[in-house]
């Protein structure tokens, strides 16, 4: 061994016995655990409660109720120490808001809400709040993701201690349906299932997606994506256990999968395809075997749903890239149930769930025997039930209540409400009370009692003890910063170099040997960067223990302007031309958008090669952006009969020319905020657009926007101004494109973003 490698092998030990220690004093200095119904699925991750004494029948508004409280919701709530936290929504049209509310349990009074607007999504109806808070039994801190993607954190009084704004940050995607399920806690981790579309190849593509965020700061620590291209938004959410030395984490994805992924580090483990269509509901644990559940059309015939056990323990061959993907031969069973989003119970041996027909189902895990079948509602949709005190609470689609007692001979009900609103979610249990929340009203039944002490089934530790380092990892993973901010790979404002054992558990801080800087850090040396220009790309650090590397976007503080004029056109375009990709900071632009030459300049233009791509938007700058004015010159091909749309976001407003409806427009999202005046627009002609949003004194905003020709005088007045009682107070700026069936080019031209004069 020569004396270099020597010292190498010794700093290694030194740094192993280190990192060791002082894991070793972090799970020592760990709370006792937080009381409660934490999350959704309940402390068995399965719809299961080990209360007694429970209810056997109510009546509404007399004995058994107590109280109800007037908030349209979708979710399941949550309750710790006395506190029941759930997310609704109020008012109508532009003044709808979603609401988190955290009531007495007992009494049902008011603590305190939070309230925020819906932004840039595509929610149709009145589809808000179709997930749940999550508790984390450490800190008794609560965890959000909101509609329009913001995941948050609270105190238990209501204190907001971080945001991620994952639409402009990660480029999450928004569908009509409105689903966001609800975070998922392990330990230092919180996990959130969304659809994104990101930068680079690999997370570029539009993807069901994983995200760790660390519960303390919201850095990104992991990323996964385990399956293919969705067909649907995510719903179902993880269930963890501890297999083979490893922490594992299975759901439902939109791609029609269920999947297995490292909880720790996010590799992804295998896939099943199950579904044409999105699997949504919540898998559940027995045994060596995962039980799932969907309503779409199976991959093996034309038959719509199917329930199925798949046989656990598969993992893929160290020199095999990707998951595993598994075939009907890891099936142990299946059977004709189908659920589109109600996910399954699991008591004992048996498992319940409800079917789209509205009946109550009971099967024997164990071989897949569905035992009986009892008709509760004419169907069923999204709403679960849960097990507690032998009974089975049951809400349906159609907003009846039901306590059941199931035998292996059938079932036994013994009481029916009718709740006002439609059940679109799953009961909580605490503390002798039973909640349901409709989209009508947040219902509680029976008479409360001490909270049980919280047990989870899925404990985080693995089980295996503190072992030597094997990897690295930067946290955060994913890194936003302005032209001229300095990151720094240490723990304290910039980003911290970890090293994990063999498990993927973070053993503590470990010091970078050589670092490899992104194009955007011109001339950086050592461990200091300062971002040059805007762009995107991967930060390499070099350890003792491995490689790790971090994804990092830079973006252009207030003002700048862009001409695209300094691109270099040197990639190959949709017509065989040389075009230039849009710069690398600007999120959800890559593959969508492409610099080009017209008429002897230089432009962005809207691709069309992919129709899936018709309509774009793009996000580029920093979240926390206000005050500002967006300009920008828009051109558009097609004819008289068919024309694109283009425009902006300002401070999470969208601003376009309509073509089509030859109108200028003003929206957030279509159904809460939306107006219009006539703009007639003609192909290959440019255009100006002017828009800016001001935040009043009184906590009001207008949002104002004009448009011209392009070389004529600027109009004195807006062309239109739309009041707005609860503005977006910040956003990031962006761009916005939409080709009908991606037949025609829309060209961007002298986009500037300034702050308001």
């Amino acid at each position: 061994m020569t004396p270099q490698a020597l010292v190498l092998r010794l700093g290694y030990l030194i740094l192993s016995v280190a990192l060791v220690a002082c894991y070793s004093d972090v799970v020592q200095a760990s709370q006792e655990p937080t009381t409660g119904w934490l999350d959704w699925r309940g402390p068995a991750q399965s719809g299961l409660s080990t209360e007694s004494g429970l209810f056997d029948t109510a009546e509404l508004g007399g004995e058994g109720n107590p109280w109800s409280y007037a908030l349209a919701g979708r979710g399941t709530p949550v309750v710790s120490n006395g506190r029941l936290y759930a997310l609704g929504y109020e008012g109508e049209g532009k003044d709808l808001q979603e609401v988190l509310v955290c009531l007495d349990a007992r009494s049902g009074a008011l603590i305190w809400e939070d309230r925020w607007s819906d932004f840039l999504s595509d929610i149709i109806y009145d589809r808000y709040s179709i997930g749940s808070p999550t508790i984390d039994p450490e800190s008794g801190d609560l965890f959000v993701l909101t509609t329009a993607g913001l995941m948050r954190r609270y105190s238990p009084d209501g204190e907001l201690r971080w945001e991620v704004s994952t639409m402009e940050e990660l480029g999450r995607l928004t569908f009509p349906n409105g689903r966001t399920g609800a975070p998922l806690i392990d330990g230092d981790l919180v996990i959130v299932h969304i659809i994104t579309a990101h930068w680079g190849k690999v997370e570029g593509p539009a993807r069901d997606r994983f995200y760790a965020f660390h519960k303390d700061t919201g850095d990104v620590v992991w990323w996964s994506t385990p399956g293919t291209g969705p067909k649907d938004g995510p719903y179902s959410h993880p269930v963890l256990e501890n297999r083979g030395g490893r922490r594992l984490l299975y759901a439902g994805t939109g791609c029609g999968n269920m999947v297995c992924v490292d909880a720790r580090t996010g590799e992804p483990v295998w896939r099943y395809r199950m579904a044409t269509g999105g699997v949504n509901a919540s898998p559940v644990l027995y045994g060596d075997h995962l039980i799932a559940i969907h309503g779409r059309e199976n991959m093996d015939s034309s038959t719509i749903g199917r329930m199925l056990s798949i046989r656990l323990g598969s993992q893929a061959a160290a020199d095999e890239a990707g998951p595993l993907v598994l075939d009907a031969s890891h099936e142990a069973w299946r059977n004709e149930l189908g659920s589109f989003t109600s996910s399954l119970v699991l008591a004992g041996d048996r498992v319940y769930t409800t079917v789209a027909n509205g009946d109550l189902c009971c099967v024997n895990p164990a071989d897949g025997e569905i035992l009986w079948r009892h008709q509760l509602a004419p169907d069923q949709v999204h709403a679960s039930p849960v097990f507690a005190d032998g009974k089975l609470y049951v809400p349906m689609n159609n907003g009846s209540f039901h306590v059941v007692r199931p035998s292996d001979e059938g079932a036994d009900v013994l009481c029916s409400l009718q709740l006002e609103g439609a059940c679109v979610a799953a009961p909580a249990v605490c503390g002798g009370q039973v909640f349901v929340h409709t989209t009508q009203r947040l219902y509680c039944f029976g008479s409360p009692s001490d909270e049980p002490e919280w047990v989870t089934v899925a404990d985080s530790d693995h089980g295996g003890s503190a072992s030597a380092p094997s990897a690295a990892r930067l946290v955060p993973g994913d890194v936003l910063l302005r032209v001229g901010e300095t990151l720094d790979l240490g723990e304290r404002g910039g980003v911290s170099v970890r090293a994990l054992d063999v498990a993927g558990d973070d053993l503590g801080v470990v010091a970078p040997s050589q670092v490899e800087w992104p194009a955007m850090f011109a001339g950086a040396i050592g461990n200091t960067g300062i971002a040059q220009k805007v762009g995107a790309g991967v930060l390499k650090v070099h350890t003792a223990v491995g490689v790790a590397i971090a994804r990092v976007r830079v973006v252009q503080g207030l003002p700048w302007a862009e001409d695209f004029e300094s691109s270099v056109l040197n990639k190959p375009g949709d017509h065989g031309e040389k075009v230039a990709f849009p710069p690398g900071g600007w999120i959800g632009a890559f593959k969508k958008w492409e610099v080009a030459d017209l008429e002897g300049g230089k432009v962005l233009r809207k691709t069309l090669a992919n129709p899936l791509f018709q309509r774009a938007m793009g996000f580029t700058g920093h979240p926390d952006m206000s005050n500002y004015t967006v300009q920008v010159d828009i051109r558009t091909d097609g004819n008289r009969r068919s024309m694109c749309s283009a425009g902006v976001v300002n401070q999470r407003y969208l601003i376009q020319l309509m073509g089509n409806y030859r109108a200028l427009q003003i929206s957030s999202n279509d159904e809460r905020i939306k107006e219009r005046v006539d703009f007639s627009m003609k192909p290959g002609v440019w255009y100006t657009l002017k828009t800016r949003v001001d935040v009043n004194a009184d906590g009001s905003g207008v949002v104002s926007a004009k448009a011209w020709p392009r070389g004529e005088a600027e109009p004195d007045s807006w062309s239109l101004q739309v009041d707005h009682a609860h503005p977006h107070t910040h956003g990031s700026p962006g761009i916005f494109g939409f080709s009908p069936q991606s037949r025609y080019h829309v060209y961007l031209d002298n986009y500037s973003v300034t702050p308001n004069e």
